[in-house]
């Protein structure tokens, strides 16, 4: 009996032990996203770029895919760390915030891969996914803001015909 207690504690202890560590880790992990987040922002502002909210970071190959609002409008943009500085690499499309079919999207290609974004406005949409069955990364705030994105997928660029095919975008109810 003295045993089943005595392991019973030490369990305890240990989960309480690893609770606190994966508590502080998250927080951590809060805290350098804070700073990258910063650190785009002002790379951002050195470029004169009027960027509202950022609202998703994906962090890419070598650099970060940036969403942000700006003027009503979800932008993409791509930066690239160079040496030890978060540089300015390109900006794509704009796409208002508002949808007016329940959805919309924008594409955009920054030369080593493409992105495919848009904003969810319809409550009954559950999620998208392009005729391919392929279906892209969901981003929901807190406000119940929903955006989608694709990385290298719902887009195909034929080199005989030197086109972009886009794959049609469908919601699921």
């Amino acid at each position: 009996m003295k045993m089943n207690r005595w392991f019973k504690l030490c369990l305890v202890a240990c989960l309480s032990i690893v609770s606190i560590f994966s508590l502080s880790a998250c927080d951590n992990n809060k805290n350098e996203t804070t700073t990258i987040k910063q650190q785009l922002l002002d790379e951002m502002k050195d470029t004169n770029m009027d960027v509202e909210e950022i609202i998703h970071l994906e962090v890419i190959k070598d650099g970060i895919v940036v969403f942000y609002t700006k003027d009503n409008e979800l932008n993409d943009a791509f930066i690239k760390l160079k040496n030890a500085k978060w540089e300015w690499y390109f900006g794509g499309g704009s796409l208002p915030l508002q949808a007016e079919n329940g959805f919309n999207w924008s594409f955009t290609n920054f030369d080593q891969f493409y992105v495919r974004y848009g904003v969810i406005s319809d409550d009954k949409i559950k999620r998208v996914k392009d005729e391919e069955n392929n279906y892209p990364k969901i981003i929901e705030d807190e406000n119940g803001f929903r955006m989608y994105f694709f990385l290298d997928k719902s887009v195909v660029f034929d080199n005989k015909t030197k086109r972009t095919h886009y794959y049609e975008i469908l919601p699921e109810y």
